[in-house]
């Protein structure tokens, strides 16, 4: 037996990861809405949105959300001011072993039997250093360089101090040499020497970088490459590595108080008293400078209490640079509307893995797209594929189909059944004369009721349970969509559009035998392909072009032969002359001649056995008393609906009206 348990959602549940598809039905949502799959996939890459399957997908926004939160809490959790605590207990632990060395000696000589005058000096030599220790200076940085100067009696206190100044330094360097920090131990005078004359030939490649030359960088690293990070492969990254690592040192000296900063920078300085180490570090300063100039290191406002280490700071300001580098990085990203550059890898370090996986949706999610065939390359732009049109419409039907009440898709079935090529999921006990479309499993189940358990299984005729069918009305169907100027408001032209992939998808998918074709006008008349519903470059508002709309649906229809054959109008208006003059006569039509050429039209229309169904988005008086004029001479349908209801209306419509009793 397997048990659940449930409880409050908390941020660390999985999910599985959602699918192109999940992605493209959120898409086709937003571009059944707008038309436009650029703005769609922007909205989604930078707001993110919930998916259709119930998956949430964050957006870069929520990512850089996540990455200046992350640096609020370190700025609240520590206090850069207590860098120097622990170096201060160090020293206060040299300075304490000293004094417990000198008190052994002095307390050894009282008992020796050696020479007066030796013991003597020795108590002398004692007060001395003991007065030495007295008269340190309060601060680190001058403690520091007064025992540099200091003759220690105690061998384990000198140790102590010499172990200390050999950690600072090799803290210090590794901040800038990454080499560094795979030695363990002390910092030799044989690694100071190293590293320095790595620095001579680090400040001759950046001399000859200057001039043009980068022919030394291969044999550079080389040689040198321990030093420094994986993954460089130019000067350029070198150098901008360097120019971050002393960055953020000098980031961590801004980060702190003016007292505290002034005490650092003198226990850091006599570190490196080599005068040609000096002058090597700052020609390599220099350097970088020139180099980089906008990586300088700004001072970070901490208001933590939580101690932290020389060697954890200087890690923490890399950090905070890093962070303050990918919002950058993320906030360009944004710009281009593209972020298939982002580091998923280094935001899950400096982050969380949470923040990992919404970079690596963000990142993949257009390429996700692609390789399931959903959208290609069109030029700098995307474009829909035939099969992601497919389920544009797919996803307007299932919209559409969602907003219709159960009453209204009841009348779907037939209420009279006959012979016919279309099999209903419906099955009836079988009477002379029907097809024998065999239901097996009813028919068994009969057999098996009325015998009972047992075998062999006798069948009689009236065991047959046969499925139901209609017969198949071929239905060629124009759609005319008024692109009027009046259609653009309203969502009025988004709805016509909208229901018009709904019923492509509908007729290819479950009446591939019917055709459809549409059509949008205004002052001329634009023949459709589907995946042109969605472009919108083609919208011209100028005019309504009635009876050339309704010719040219007719001639459409009048290549048809056999079938229902119907015109759906989608309309708000009436026929009119528009302000420029245009129409299919010279110098326009006034709104009376264009209301009788369309009645003429219609008329055409009848003779032909062309039903004209026009569904009004608007209820003004003159224009329902016109559209009720044209249904009466065509016996057509009309339907007052609005923009949000057309769809189901106009499919539940189509769905019931096509078949006919055979």
């Amino acid at each position: 037996m397997r048990f659940y348990r449930y409880g409050r959602w908390d941020g660390t549940q999985q999910f599985e990861p959602f699918t192109a598809a999940d992605i493209m039905e959120h898409l086709a949502d937003q571009v059944l809405d707008s038309g436009d799959l650029l703005s769609a996939m922007r909205d989604l890459l930078q707001r993110g949105g919930e998916l259709p399957s119930g998956r949430n997908m964050s957006g870069l926004r929520d990512l850089l959300e996540r990455l200046r939160q992350r640096r609020e809490q370190l700025l609240q959790r520590y206090n850069m001011d207590s860098v120097m605590g622990g170096i201060k207990e160090k020293l206060e632990n040299v300075v304490k072993t000293e004094r417990e060395g000198i008190d052994k000696r002095l307390a050894d000589n009282e008992k020796s039997d050696a020479d007066q005058q030796l013991r003597d000096m020795l108590e002398n030599m004692a007060k001395r250093h003991q007065q030495q220790l007295d008269a340190l200076p309060n601060d680190t940085g001058g403690q520091i360089q007064s025992l540099r100067d200091y003759d220690f009696m105690d061998p384990e206190a000198r140790q102590q101090f010499e172990e200390l100044l050999d950690t600072l330094r090799q803290q210090v360097m590794q901040q800038y040499f990454q080499g560094l920090k795979q030695s363990a131990g002390a910092m030799t005078p044989e690694m100071m020497r190293e590293t320095q004359q790595m620095l001579r030939d680090l400040n001759q490649l950046l001399d000859e970088h200057q001039h043009g030359d980068d022919s030394g960088f291969e044999d550079f690293m080389k040689k040198w490459g321990k030093f420094f990070p994986d993954g460089i492969k130019s000067i350029d990254e070198l150098s901008k590595h360097m120019a971050q690592q002393m960055a953020a040192m000098q980031a961590m000296l801004d980060s702190m108080t003016p007292e505290m900063r002034q005490e650092l920078e003198d226990m850091l300085a006599p570190l490196f008293d080599d005068p040609e180490l000096q002058r090597d570090l700052a020609q390599l300063m220099s350097h970088l400078d020139r180099m980089h100039p906008e990586m300088r290191g700004d001072g970070q406002q901490f208001s933590g209490d939580e101690p932290i280490t020389m060697q954890e700071a200087m890690r923490l300001m890399s950090d905070m640079g890093e962070l303050e580098e990918l919002e950058q990085e993320l906030m360009a990203a944004a710009k281009r509307n593209d972020a298939s550059e982002i580091d998923a890898d280094r935001i899950g370090r400096l982050v969380d893995e949470e923040a990992r996986r919404m970079a690596e949706e963000l990142r993949d999610f257009v390429k996700m797209l692609e390789e399931a065939g959903l959208i290609v390359r069109n030029g700098k732009q995307w474009a829909l594929t035939p099969r992601a049109m497919r389920k544009v419409g797919e996803r307007a039907l299932e919209q559409i189909f969602d907003r219709a009440d159960g009453g209204l898709l009841g009348e779907h079935t037939l209420t009279r059944l006959g012979w016919g090529l279309e099999m209903l999921d419906d099955t009836k006990q079988y009477q002379f004369g029907d097809p024998l479309t065999l239901d097996i499993h009813g028919t068994m189940m009969n057999a098996l009721h009325r015998q009972g358990p047992g075998t062999p299984l006798h069948l009689s005729q009236d065991d047959f349970e046969i499925y139901q069918t209609a017969s198949i009305n071929q239905c060629s169907t124009v759609i005319l969509l008024d692109m009027s100027y009046s259609m653009l408001h309203r969502g009025r032209f988004q709805a016509g559009r909208k229901v018009a992939l709904a019923l492509d998808s509908l007729i290819r998918t479950k009446y591939p035998r019917d055709t459809l074709h549409v059509a949008a006008f205004s002052y001329f008349v634009l023949p459709l392909e589907s995946h042109m519903l969605l472009d919108t470059y083609w919208i011209d508002p100028r005019g309504t072009d009635f009876p050339e709309a309704l010719r040219q649906g007719r001639a459409i229809l009048g290549r048809r032969h056999g079938g229902t054959k119907q015109i759906i109008l989608i309309t708000d208006g009436e026929p009119h002359a528009n302000a420029w003059g245009y129409g299919s006569y010279e110098g326009g039509w006034s709104m009376r001649q264009a209301m009788d050429e369309t009645l003429r039209e219609v008329t055409r229309c009848t003779k032909e056995g062309i039903v004209v169904n026009t569904f009004m988005l608007d209820t003004e008086p003159v224009v329902t008393t016109f559209i009720k004029a044209l249904t009466k001479i065509n016996n057509g349908r009309i339907f007052f609906a609005d923009p949000t209801d057309l769809g189901k209306y106009l499919i539940v419509d189509y769905v019931k009206n096509r078949r006919r009793a055979g």
